[in-house]
């Protein structure tokens, strides 16, 4: 699947696909509680004859393939993996129709053993004996549909799934916090960027408390404790999003270090400066 055949993918069946159902429609418009954001008053439109979103509160939007790296914090190759569901192949519904669909269910979590997870894991250059303090793996339902991933668990019980195939996240989306030192805070973008810390430090536990965002937009949720912190330290990806967000918490916080900038500034993410020459000559030289 290339970029235009994904743009023809209607937006509201892939809401549907996922669990997620408009409040009302009316005329051109449906109206949805914002999937990307908290949003208690219906704020989010999708126009059904141009197949474009947009988000009144954070004002705003784009088409399918905007959307899917919103909600799963992705690259448009991830969102294109994820609209390759067999599923949204199919014609469009009806809104007049009743729709059964449950979205991401979570059927069965345990302590991580699947081969082929394990096999992942060891292709991002992550042992398992660090992975497993942290990660479990997920079997999950999408509508008919049987999967499995790793499972990373946030605050609130929700889960990032991630697999060789799929870069998902089931309900609720919001931080994952790991206790330590109250008075530094690190703050990473995604759960496999903290993992490869872990492998970089060559160490089970970070020494201070770790926020894992595990996406960009979940950073208001910490406002005020990075406004209180005595330092930050910053693992973010050096793209927009990234940079983005580490110019909004230097204005909350002017004691931060950005260690992406200083440790991998010639790579997206921490994970891809894992996998480089550039680590493996760094690792010789300590």
């Amino acid at each position: 699947m290339n970029c235009n055949q994904a743009k023809h993918i209607k937006i509201v069946d892939f809401l549907s696909n996922h669990g997620i159902e408009p409040t009302r429609v009316y005329g051109d418009y449906a109206w949805y509680n914002s999937p990307i954001r908290t949003d208690k008053t219906p704020s989010f439109k999708v126009n059904l004859s141009k197949n474009q979103w947009f988000d009144v509160g954070a004002g705003y939007g784009g088409n399918i393939l905007d959307l899917v790296m919103e909600m799963n914090a992705t690259s448009i190759t991830g969102a294109l993996m994820i609209l390759q569901e067999p599923e949204l192949s199919k014609p469009s519904f009806s809104f007049s129709e009743k729709q059964k669909s449950s979205g991401i269910e979570i059927k069965h979590v345990q302590p991580l053993q699947n081969r082929a997870l394990l096999q992942y894991l060891s292709s991002r250059k992550i042992p398992a004996k660090i992975a497993s303090l942290y990660v479990m793996e997920a079997y999950y339902k999408v509508k008919e549909r049987q999967y499995f991933a790793l499972a990373f668990k946030n605050d609130k019980g929700g889960y990032e799934l991630r697999s060789k195939s799929y870069k998902l996240c089931s309900t609720p989306k919001y931080i994952t916090t790991i206790p330590g030192n109250n008075n530094s805070i690190n703050v990473f973008e995604g759960f496999m960027d903290f993992l490869s810390a872990m492998v970089f430090f060559n160490t089970r536990k970070p020494a201070n408390k770790t926020i894992i965002l595990n996406t960009t937009h979940n950073l208001r949720y910490i406002e005020q404790l990075l406004k209180s912190a005595q330092r930050i330290n910053l693992y973010l990806d050096n793209d927009e999003s990234g940079i983005k967000a580490r110019n909004e918490i230097m204005k909350l916080n002017p004691n931060v270090t950005d260690y992406s900038s200083i440790t991998y500034p010639n790579h997206n993410d921490f994970n891809q400066f894992l996998n480089s020459n550039n680590y493996e000559n760094k690792r010789q030289k300590k």
